[in-house]
């Protein structure tokens, strides 16, 4: 992805891709890009363990639903917010990451109701998905604070 594509710019504004870019090295001072990503790998596992009736974890759906707790939705509603907030892409991250956590959340919940079709088939489509864009984001901030 382009600089300016992953910024939502139009056009090839120097102040504004500065500004950006700017902002971006701010913002990921704070944050570990590959650890976040392998912290929501690390969850798709940790369901489909749950899923399969072999984690020993008691998990939480009400807890599991809030997006803010974790290090990268700390960061989001952090210093992600405070640098990059205007930014699509940014919004994109924290609406995508809100998702996650709501589809996680709901897979918990159908295991604990005993629908656990149900949120297997969750867990194979809509939280693969929600995932992979995460990554792709995370990815995508990080090519762009390495230039």
């Amino acid at each position: 992805m382009s600089f300016l594509g992953f910024f939502g710019f139009r056009s090839a504004d120097q102040v504004d891709s500065h500004k950006a870019l700017n902002a971006v090295q701010k913002a990921n001072q704070s944050l570990n890009i590959e650890v976040s990503i392998a912290a929501h790998e690390n969850w798709l596992t940790r369901l489909e363990t749950y899923v399969a009736g072999h984690s020993t974890e008691a998990l939480d759906p009400a807890q599991i639903c809030c997006d803010d707790k974790c290090d990268l939705g700390k960061w989001i509603y952090g210093d992600g917010e405070k640098y990059l907030g205007e930014y699509a892409s940014f919004k994109d991250l924290k609406a995508t990451h809100k998702m996650f956590h709501f589809k996680a959340s709901s897979v918990v919940s159908l295991c604990q109701d005993e629908r656990v079709d149900e949120a297997r088939a969750t867990l194979a489509d809509d939280m693969q998905k929600t995932s992979k864009k995460i990554r792709q984001r995370l990815l995508d901030l990080k090519g762009v604070a390495e230039g």
